[in-house]
C-alpha cells in the first residue's frame, strides 16, 4: 500500500501541490509548524504530510451505511511535520495549545473509547498503516515518530477534521516506516 500512496517529502511546494512559489500565508504556516517541531524535538522535520478536510455536497452521514455520497475536498487541512526517532515512541504534539501532547510506545498504542482525545484519531491512522497498510514486515518493530500537527479544519464543523487527521497519520506512518 505504501508504494501506491504518494508522500511528498521535504520540499514545501510539493506539500501543497503547487507549481508556483508558495504564497505568504502558506509560507508562514509551514514556518510555524517547522519552528514548533524544532522547539519540541530539537531538530528539523524530515518530511511533511498534508490531508485536506472535506465536505459532502450530497449525502451527509449516509456513507456509513453504504449509501452513495458526493464529497469534495476543501482548502482547510491537517499539515504535519514528521521525523523518525530511535526511541520506538510516538511523540505527538500540536501547534494549538488546546490539544495536549502525547507519547506512547509504537508497539503498544492503546485507544481509549471511553474518553476520546484528539490523539486517539491520530493513533487510528497509525494502527491502520501498521496493521493493514503493510508498512512493517512481520516481526519488525515500527519506527518511532516525532510529530507536530497544525490543523485548519474547524473541529465539529462537518468538514471531516478527524478523517483528515487519521489520513495524515496513516501517510506519516507509511513514510516513516519505508
Amino acid at each position: 500500500m505504501g508504494d501506491q500512496v504518494p508522500v511528498h517529502a521535504a520540499q514545501f511546494p510539493h506539500v501543497f501541490h503547487l507549481t508556483a512559489p508558495l504564497d505568504e500565508y502558506h509560507r508562514q504556516r509551514l514556518e510555524v509548524v517547522r519552528s514548533k517541531y524544532h522547539a519540541a524535538f530539537g531538530s528539523d522535520p524530515q518530511f511533511y504530510v498534508r490531508a485536506p478536510g472535506r465536505v459532502n455536497l450530497i449525502g451527509e452521514h449516509i456513507d456509513y451505511c453504504g449509501y452513495a455520497v458526493l464529497p469534495m475536498a476543501v482548502q482547510q487541512d491537517i499539515l504535519i511535520a514528521c521525523g523518525r526517532n530511535n526511541t520506538r515512541t510516538l511523540q505527538l504534539a500540536n501547534v494549538d495549545s488546546r490539544y495536549q501532547s502525547y507519547s506512547a510506545p509504537m508497539d503498544s498504542l492503546k485507544i481509549d473509547d471511553v474518553q476520546p482525545c484528539w490523539h486517539h484519531y491520530f493513533m487510528c491512522g497509525v494502527k491502520a498503516a501498521l496493521e493493514d497498510g503493510g508498512s512493517c514486515k512481520p516481526g519488525v518493530s515500527p519506527r518511532g515518530m516525532d510529530i507536530m500537527v497544525h490543523g485548519t479544519v474547524p473541529p465539529s464543523a462537518g468538514l471531516s477534521s478527524s478523517s483528515a487527521l487519521v489520513c495524515a497519520a496513516a501517510l506519516a506512518t507509511l513514510q516513516a516506516n519505508k
